[in-house]
């Protein structure tokens, strides 16, 4: 008998280490903590496997979110679920979305949330909605510095973003062939500078509706002037709803002095700017 219960206390002394006990604590901690070993193990294999381990933690931070009784030990389960939830691992962009807002709700002064959930709301496409969470966290502190930081950076990206669209809707740079004055399939020219900006400051028609809902802005056209300097066709390129069919409507009625190849007047097409401001 002494020998068995020798023989046991060896094999116990000599057991792996598995990670911290997982037992007592704080309602939730125990969850948490298991929950911790199987994001530990995903880390460890590939495939199915990883995703299984990946599943079994989301699961047990979501139960101890629900089991814990501190709004703190609630905020770390959640947290820690949306790290499974990201694009590195379950990539479930809408299930981490509404985690994120629950935890916004749980902790509406940490502004980390928010600025995560604009993230995931603009790698979605959702560029009102994210744009709104940022524009929300300032509203919310006004005197802090970060939430700036954060509409710069994101603004930044949009104007990259909308550059690209741009000009790959140009087509590409235009080439030697361009400058020396070789028209498109349809006879038009592509101009970077050889047209003029209007003779006139036509200044756009506000639309009322616009107007007093506030909205204001810069809407971009592209356009094709013919070589009478009238303009021949028109569409929105940067988009603001409300405004798009009043800047159209004062493009059509700009006049240029048409774009000039050999000493002939020839169609062009460039973008033109239309500004609304009250």
């Amino acid at each position: 008998m002494a020998f068995a219960l020798l023989a046991l206390s060896l094999l116990v002394q000599q057991a792996p280490n598995n990670g911290p006990n997982c037992t007592g604590g704080v309602a939730g901690a125990a969850d948490i903590c298991l929950a911790d070993r199987e994001t530990a193990q995903a880390e460890t294999v590939q495939g199915a496997e990883r995703t299984r381990h990946l599943q079994a933690a989301l699961d047990l931070y979501r139960k101890a979110a629900s089991a814990a009784n501190d709004p703190s030990t609630k905020i770390k389960a959640l947290d820690a679920a949306t790290r499974t939830l990201d694009t590195k691992h379950l990539n479930d962009p809408s299930a981490l979305e509404l985690t994120l807002r629950e935890l916004i709700g749980l902790a509406p002064n940490d502004l980390q949330f928010m600025f995560r959930l604009s993230k995931v709301q603009e790698e979605q496409g959702e560029i009102a909605a994210a744009e709104d969470t940022i524009l929300a966290a300032h509203r919310q502190h006004p005197q802090e510095l970060e939430p700036y930081k954060m509409l710069a950076q994101f603004y930044a990206r949009r104007a990259t973003a909308m550059s690209k669209q741009i000009a790959d809707a140009h087509g590409p740079s235009p080439t030697a062939a361009d400058i020396l004055g070789t028209p498109d399939n349809n006879g038009i020219y592509r101009v970077g500078g050889g047209v003029p900006p209007p003779q006139r400051a036509d200044i756009p028609r506000y639309p009322e509706e616009a107007k007093a809902a506030g909205i204001e802005g810069v809407v971009l056209a592209e356009v094709v002037v013919s070589e009478q300097g009238v303009v021949t066709d028109a569409k929105i390129v940067r988009s603001i709803p409300m405004l798009d069919e009043a800047a159209l409507e004062t493009v059509r009625q700009w006049r240029f002095r048409p774009a000039v190849v050999n000493g002939q007047p020839v169609p062009a097409r460039m973008v033109v700017t239309v500004m609304f401001a009250q």
